[in-house]
C-alpha cells in the first residue's frame, strides 16, 4: 500500500509522547513488511525519526521558519500556524491507497484532510490517543464533579479535536482510539461505530531484554513521562514525602521533559520538602538510556488523573517493573497483572504500595514476573500487522 502520513510532530523535539513513539514503531515495521510510506514533516523532525529507527520512506521536508523549541503557548501557536500554512502549498502525492494522521492536532489533520481531497478513494484514517477533557474539569476533575477556570491550552486543545473529529466524519474517515471506554464516548458523541476502530500501544520486549542493566535498584522507584497536570506530577512530590517518612533512604527518579515552568514548581516543591537527596530530575531521556534508567529501579510510579492506554507502563513491565498507579479504568482492562492499583488521589495509598514493593522481595518477584508474561502480549510486530488489516479495510 502506499501510505501517507503527516508527521508534522510536536515544537520540543527533546520530548516525545505515546503517540510519537508509536508512530514510529508502526513506521519501522510497516516499511520493513514492504509498505510505501511518504512522510511530510519539518525538517527537525527528520533527525528525531532518525533517531528512533524510522528509515526508507520517501520524505517531503518543510523548512522550519521557527527555530525556538520552546514548550510555551505562545511559541507553539506560532510553529502549529506557521507549519499549517505551509501545508497549503504541499503538492501532496496522488494517487495513495491511505492517509494516516498519527495525532488529532490540526497540525497533522489538515494536510492529511487536503490529500484526502485530492485522493477522493484513499482510505483516511486518524489517530485520536487522548480524549480532551472539559475544559472546565480538566484531568484531575474528569473522576469528580469538581470545576475549575479553564485554561487556554485546555480550551484549545477541546475546541481543535471537536474539529478534527467533525471533518473526519465529513470526509467520511475513521478514528483510532486506544481503549473502548474512548470508543463508546465518540460513539455516545453521534460517530458511528463501524468509524471507530480500536488500536493498541506495544513494546518491544526483546529489544528491552537485551539492554543491560547499569545498576539495579539504584532507584526505588521511578516516573517516566511528560511533565504535565495530567501525570498526577506534583503528587508525586507529596507520594514520595511519604515513602521517605518511612524509609528516610528512599530514591525517585523522574524522567521526562516538558515545559521549564513545570521543572521549576518541582524543584521549588522538593526543596521545601527537603527531599533534594530523594529525588533527581534528570529530564528527557530516549532509547538505551530510558531502558537503563528504568531497570535501575524497583517499581514504576504512574500518578496519572488520567491515561488512553499507559504506554510507560508496558515499557516498565517488558523491564521486569512492577507498576502503581491510580485506579484508572482504562488500567483495569489493559493491565490485569504486573500492576498494582490504588484509589485515585491517595498519595498515602500509593505510598505504601511503592514501600510494599521495595521492601518485600517476594512479592515484588511475584509482579515482576507477571509483568514481563503481560508485556510479551503486545510485541509491536503483532500490533503493526493488525493495524496494517485495519489500513486495509480487511477488518
Amino acid at each position: 500500500m502506499k501510505i501517507f502520513v503527516p508527521a508534522m510532530g510536536r515544537v520540543n523535539t527533546r520530548n516525545r509522547d505515546g503517540s510519537e513513539v508509536r508512530f514510529a514503531e508502526m513506521a519501522k515495521e510497516w516499511i520493513a513488511r514492504g509498505e510505501d510510506l511518504h512522510i511530510l514533516l519539518p525538517e527537525r523532525e527528520v533527525d528525531v525519526l532518525s533517531q528512533q529507527g524510522v528509515r526508507g520512506a520517501t520524505l517531503q521536508v518543510l523548512k522550519e521558519p521557527v527555530g525556538s523549541e520552546r514548550d510555551s503557548l505562545s511559541n507553539v501557536l506560532i510553529v502549529y500556524a506557521v507549519r499549517m500554512l505551509q501545508s497549503l502549498r504541499v503538492k501532496y502525492p496522488a494517487p495513495v491507497d491511505v492517509i494516516y494522521a498519527p495525532s488529532d492536532f490540526l497540525v497533522d489533520t489538515i494536510p492529511a484532510f487536503l490529500c484526502k481531497l485530492r485522493n477522493k478513494r484513499a482510505r483516511l484514517f486518524v489517530c485520536v490517543f487522548l480524549l480532551a477533557p472539559h475544559p472546565l474539569k480538566g484531568y484531575q476533575g474528569i473522576h469528580t464533579d469538581r470545576r475549575r477556570f479553564p485554561t487556554a491550552r485546555g480550551v484549545l486543545y477541546y475546541l481543535t479535536q471537536k474539529i478534527t473529529i467533525r471533518l473526519t466524519r465529513r470526509l467520511h474517515g475513521k478514528l483510532l482510539v486506544l481503549n473502548n471506554a474512548d470508543r463508546d464516548t465518540l460513539i455516545e458523541s453521534g460517530v458511528a461505530g463501524a468509524d471507530v476502530i480500536v488500536v493498541s500501544m506495544g513494546v518491544d520486549v526483546d529489544g528491552f531484554s537485551r539492554t543491560p542493566a547499569d545498576v539495579h535498584g539504584e532507584y526505588d522507584g521511578i516516573f517516566l513521562g511528560r511533565l504535565h497536570p495530567q501525570k498526577g506530577v506534583l503528587d508525586l512530590i507529596e507520594i514520595w514525602k511519604r515513602v521517605c517518612a518511612k524509609r528516610s533512604s528512599s530514591r525517585l527518579a523522574v524522567v521526562g521533559g516538558g515545559d521549564e515552568w513545570w521543572f521549576d514548581q518541582l524543584r521549588r516543591r522538593i526543596e521545601a520538602e527537603g527531599l533534594q537527596a530523594n529525588i533527581d530530575l534528570l529530564g528527557f531521556r530516549a532509547g538505551e538510556e530510558k531502558v537503563k534508567l528504568l531497570k535501575s529501579a524497583k517499581c514504576l510510579v504512574i500518578p496519572s488523573y488520567y491515561e488512553s492506554w499507559g504506554m510507560v507502563a508496558i515499557e516498565a513491565m517488558s523491564c521486569g517493573l512492577p507498576v502503581v498507579a491510580y485506579d484508572l479504568p482504562v488500567f483495569r482492562d489493559i493491565f490485569p497483572q504486573g500492576m498494582v492499583r490504588v484509589p485515585i488521589g491517595d498519595t498515602d495509598a500509593m505510598a505504601d504500595a511503592v514501600l510494599t514493593l521495595t521492601t518485600e522481595p517476594e512479592y515484588a518477584g511475584r509482579l515482576s514476573r507477571e509483568a514481563v508474561s503481560h508485556a510479551r502480549k503486545f510485541e509491536w510486530g503483532a500490533i503493526a500487522d493488525a493495524e496494517l488489516r485495519v489500513l486495509a479495510g480487511q477488518r
